[in-house]
């Protein structure tokens, strides 16, 4: 009678476990499912990023009129300027999309620099920089990005190297 208890018990924490498991597996993929999707992404993000970036902001400011310029000249940078709002807005309407389905942008060399991480970073080269903590970040080349908590594309960084 005992042995019949004993592998009664035994079968009940198996099946237990195998519910916990699949509980897990199935929380993991809906997690997940996208993953593919937001690596191709990513690329559509970086372009988006650098339109913005290449728009100097000295053209988005309402300049001073020239009395002997034509009409067209004001003209010209009120356009950029509508159409860099207009990517301004795409760009952060696709980020909180992306947001709310758990992948977000990451940049380590925001503010102070993050320290070197090598699970978050991708290190393309070292340099030395006064005034700055050695291993640490100090440039961004290309922003990361992850999914729930997972690395999609670690960001590729410039690092501290004094010594």
């Amino acid at each position: 009678m005992p042995n019949q208890q004993d592998r009664y018990l035994r079968s009940v924490a198996d099946f237990r476990n195998l519910q916990d498991r699949t509980k897990r597996d199935i929380q993991s993929a809906r997690d997940f499912a996208i993953q593919k999707f937001g690596a191709d992404l990513i690329e559509s993000v970086d372009n988006l990023d650098r339109a913005l970036s290449t728009v100097p902001t000295s053209k988005l400011a309402p300049q001073k009129s020239d009395p002997d310029a034509p009409p067209e000249a004001n003209e010209y940078n009120k356009d950029l300027a509508n159409l860099y709002d207009g990517l301004k807005m795409t760009e952060t309407i696709l980020m909180g999309t992306l947001k709310k389905h758990g992948m977000e942008r990451f940049d380590p060399s925001e503010g102070e620099g993050e320290m070197f991480n090598p699970n978050l970073h991708e290190a393309t080269f070292q340099t030395k920089v006064e005034g700055k903590e050695e291993g640490k970040v100090f440039m961004t080349q290309q922003k990361g990005f992850t999914l729930n908590g997972r690395v999609l594309r670690a960001a590729k960084v410039g690092v501290v190297k004094n010594s």
